[in-house]
């Protein structure tokens, strides 16, 4: 029950801080004119599912120190954030079919699959959430950790209710 509690604190102030979704890389604004995009813009690289860097935290030196957050870790969070997304999509696509046993059994993976990451960064994420209540210094990788939240939190919020037990 505390655990739900610290994991529901962290998202809130997650929320807070947040600044926006990924998906409003533009800005949220359209095409005004309705004109189409030139031809002969180049492609935009799309982010790669790879560690990549953080940005440290400034703020009070910490009560107790970061557990130990690695490329490592943070690159086992995308696997299997990108294989409970599979399972999730099987599961949906089974339930419009009307495969409902299916659709359950997909969702309980996926929920496995949530699961499992969670438990992975369960004592970074309870440290994370005093040292945002407490205005602490983050490591860089901490950082990392943030922003893959939002994703966790809102696919595993789907899974969930789609039966995912």
């Amino acid at each position: 029950m505390v655990g739900g509690a610290a994991v529901a604190i962290v998202v809130l102030v997650l929320l807070l801080s947040g600044g926006g979704s990924d998906d409003d890389d533009n800005g949220g604004s359209g095409d005004q004119n309705g004109a189409a995009a030139p031809a002969a813009a180049p492609e935009q690289p799309k982010r790669t599912p790879s560690v990549g860097t953080g940005n440290a935290r400034a703020g009070k030196t910490p009560e107790r120190p970061a557990p130990a957050l690695s490329h490592e870790t943070l690159n086992k969070l995308d696997e299997l954030l990108a294989e409970a997304k599979t399972f999730y999509n099987e599961g949906v696509k089974a339930r419009n079919d009307g495969q409902n046993t299916k659709a359950r059994e997909a969702q309980a993976k996926a929920k496995q699959k949530l699961d499992a990451w969670e438990k992975l960064v369960e004592a970074q994420l309870e440290w994370q959430e005093e040292a945002e209540m407490g205005d602490w210094a983050q490591p860089a990788e901490y950082d990392l950790l943030t922003r893959r939240y939002p994703k966790f939190s809102k696919l595993q919020k789907s899974v969930r209710m789609g039966g995912g037990k």
